[in-house]
């Protein structure tokens, strides 16, 4: 057979498949580590050891240990912006779907995927070098969450689901930190109710 020769697509199509399961292994091992300990204790060797893979296998898929945390950021923002996808069709009614979105805010901002995302954002944030690349992801996760808000509301107006939005996760990440203090069997459902009426003022539907 010629060196030249195409792969057939399902050879193509089963590299692509080991590819994305490679870089989901990877991730996920990234997570759990930052999650444990820190930015700082997340090294290359640590991650490679957790995920069963050599540093260099990973290096082809991230590039450097920067590159594995950037790709991190982005598959957070991604997953972000599916959590939301279906807010429309599974609830009908408007305040339904409005408490709908207040618990999945509650659910991303509880996640150990968010507060691994915030950590490397506050820590590479430091350095004058990675500052800017870790800006331009910040702005993109929250473009991400604005757009799922206005997407899953589109009888409110736009600038009052930003407000109600951006009041949510600020809220909701404070309540996230509380319980990561206090320990997971702290729900915060009744402070969660507060925001969501909040929420509601906001958008004009206290009364539905």
């Amino acid at each position: 057979m010629s060196r030249n020769t195409v792969k057939p697509a399902s050879a193509e199509r089963a590299a692509t498949e080991k590819r994305a399961r490679t870089r989901r292994i990877v991730l996920r091992a990234a997570v759990d580590c930052i999650a444990e300990k820190g930015v700082a204790g997340a090294t290359a060797a640590e991650i490679a050891r957790r995920c069963g893979l050599s540093w260099g296998v990973i290096q082809y898929h991230f590039g450097d240990r920067l590159g594995l945390f950037l790709a991190l950021l982005e598959s957070s923002t991604e997953s972000l912006a599916r959590a939301f996808a279906d807010l429309e069709s599974t609830h009908p009614r408007l305040p339904d779907r409005v408490r709908a979105l207040v618990e999945g805010t509650w659910a991303l901002v509880a996640s150990d995927r968010y507060r691994v995302m915030l950590e490397i954002e506050l820590q590479l944030g430091r350095d004058a070098a990675h500052e800017a690349q870790v800006g331009k992801y910040a702005r993109r996760a929250r473009s991400k969450f604005l757009e799922t808000w206005r997407k899953a509301l589109p009888e409110c107006p736009p600038s009052r689901v930003d407000d109600a939005a951006q009041l949510a996760i600020a809220a909701l990440r404070g309540l996230a930190l509380e319980r990561a203090v206090e320990g997971s069997r702290s729900s915060k459902k009744p402070r969660r109710e507060i925001v969501l009426g909040s929420v509601l003022v906001i958008l004009g539907l206290d009364d539905a």
